[in-house]
């Protein structure tokens, strides 16, 4: 079996006046295999989470077997922007939209999750509480709380 895996992540950070910011990712990855069925699920791409389309669970938007198991997609499209305001010293307020979902066909529908954010720039990084809803009630899209800490670049 031969295997081609490929992930791009591009990210990119605008200041506007010190106190606006915006941040935008786009992540795109496919795997190109005589037998997409023997490929290993580390291999395989999953989204959902922290990092991917807040708004769903960790790695839970991909396909499923027919027992409804989460088994990893053929491709990978994910994209969010968000918007940050400085109220403070060491604090900013965050907007944001995600959208992305790991499939096996380029015409599978794709989920969408909002939601709103504080950051607080701590001695060692940011450190990011977020409530994001899921807007795709057919991917078990809901609210959730997010947490995550480390450089957003």
């Amino acid at each position: 079996m031969d295997i081609l895996h490929v992930n791009a992540l591009v990210k990119g950070l605008f200041t506007l006046a010190d106190k606006h910011r915006f941040l935008g990712r786009l992540q795109a990855g496919a795997v190109a295999t005589n037998r997409f069925s023997d490929v290993p699920p580390s291999l395989r791409f999953f989204a959902g989470g922290d990092q991917s389309v807040r708004g769903y669970g960790y790695e839970t938007l991909s396909p499923e077997n027919e027992n409804g198991v989460e088994v990893g997609g053929r491709y990978l499209m994910v994209g969010s922007a968000e918007y940050q305001y400085q109220f403070a010293d060491r604090w900013r307020a965050a907007l944001f939209v995600d959208h992305g979902n790991a499939i096996n066909n380029l015409n599978d529908p794709l989920a969408t999750g909002a939601g709103v954010g504080i950051r607080w720039i701590s001695p060692v990084g940011p450190l990011r509480l977020d409530i994001a809803k899921g807007l795709d009630r057919q991917f078990g899209g809901d609210w959730r709380i997010h947490f995550s800490m480390g450089p957003e670049l």
